[in-house]
């Protein structure tokens, strides 16, 4: 059933960050994004939620997208507060002027997930 294997999407990336290693992570995340993840004391639970996080983001913008985002140009952040807020690379920026992207984290013992919200400003 599919709501099984979404329920164990911490562990899937687990195991693709002990299979692909820092060639992985770096086609991934930004340095800022892994630095993040491995300062967590349950590291894998901060990386899935922030890939979760870049899937909504790419699905929010697709309408205004002509070709598929690399990863790395979809950066997910905390401002000094702690909220998550996302980056994005100027190549991708420039094609949705004047809009703003809303997102929300969350993650528990098995499971991540994300939602982005792409608003006008």
């Amino acid at each position: 059933m599919w709501w099984q294997e979404n329920e164990r999407n911490i562990m899937r990336m687990q195991r693709a960050v002990e299979r692909g290693g820092r060639d992985f992570l770096m086609k991934v995340f930004t340095d800022s994004e892994i630095a993040f993840c491995e300062s967590r004391h349950h590291k894998y639970p901060s990386y899935a939620a922030r890939f979760a996080c870049k899937e909504a983001v790419m699905k929010a913008l697709g309408e205004f997208l002509t070709e598929r985002v690399p990863f790395r140009l979809i950066e997910i952040l905390n401002d000094p507060n702690g909220k998550p807020i996302v980056q994005l690379d100027s190549s991708v920026a420039a094609k949705i002027p004047d809009k703003k992207i809303m997102i929300s984290l969350t993650h528990e013992r098995t499971m991540a997930s994300a939602v982005a919200i792409l608003t006008g400003e």
